[in-house]
């Protein structure tokens, strides 16, 4: 069982995203954030705390010009400071993209349902901009649509990320409510409207190569 919502690495966290890394050992989810290090866009960067205050392995630190730094032997790659940075200075490092992370999510999610049986029911309620491991999130994108569930955890996904996609905007000030013209975003790719470096379909496409399942899916109401 997963909670459908968007993720600041990823696009979107669903069924692959919980069985790739959420089933992956600790020396798996090292692997799996190993080379998504970030870096700190010196330029953007207001000094605010922020990252500094939330960093759990203590570290980064602002500098002498009160600009955040990170220690790389320190850093775990969690995308925290991703995550909190109100000034996209905290950004995802050249040494990785979320494509590569959604490959090794989808040839994680392999090796966790191979020769086994499966079944996969996902929560689209609650849509969350960010990953659920933060203490934090913002208010929800869009209403509650429901749970969809299916033996296919690719056509799954595909057909949360859809029904959200066509859904309208939350009156709630979140991120996308406080967008320019809105009330236009119905239909639009909300995923890569919260996080534009990200892009989801490369996970779906790369599963459905591995043979994880379809992208093609039929919607039976209930």
């Amino acid at each position: 069982m997963s909670h459908f919502k968007g993720h600041e690495q990823t696009g979107f966290g669903g069924a692959l995203k919980n069985l790739g890394m959420g089933c992956a050992s600790v020396g798996g989810k090292l692997e799996l954030h190993s080379a998504s290090q970030p870096r700190i866009d010196i330029d953007r960067c207001k000094g605010c705390n922020i990252c500094v205050k939330h960093c759990r392995h203590d570290a980064i630190h602002l500098n002498e010009n009160r600009k955040a730094e990170i220690d790389y032997s320190k850093c775990v790659g969690c995308g925290q400071c991703v995550a909190l940075c109100q000034y996209s200075s905290a950004v995802m490092g050249e040494n990785d993209t979320s494509e590569r992370l959604n490959y090794k999510i989808a040839e994680y999610t392999k090796a966790v349902i191979m020769d086994k049986p499966h079944f996969h029911i996902s929560f689209i309620m609650n849509v969350s901009p960010e990953c659920d491991c933060w203490n934090h999130n913002d208010a929800a994108i869009v209403p509650d649509l429901g749970i969809a569930a299916s033996f296919d955890p690719v056509a799954l996904d595909r057909a949360c990320a859809d029904l959200i996609i066509k859904a309208p905007i939350l009156e709630t000030g979140n991120r996308l409510s406080d967008a320019p013209h809105h009330d236009h975003l119905e239909g639009c790719d909300k995923f890569h409207l919260m996080h534009p470096e990200t892009n989801w379909q490369s996970g779906l496409e790369h599963a459905e190569k591995l043979g994880l399942g379809t992208q093609q899916y039929e919607l039976i109401t209930v």
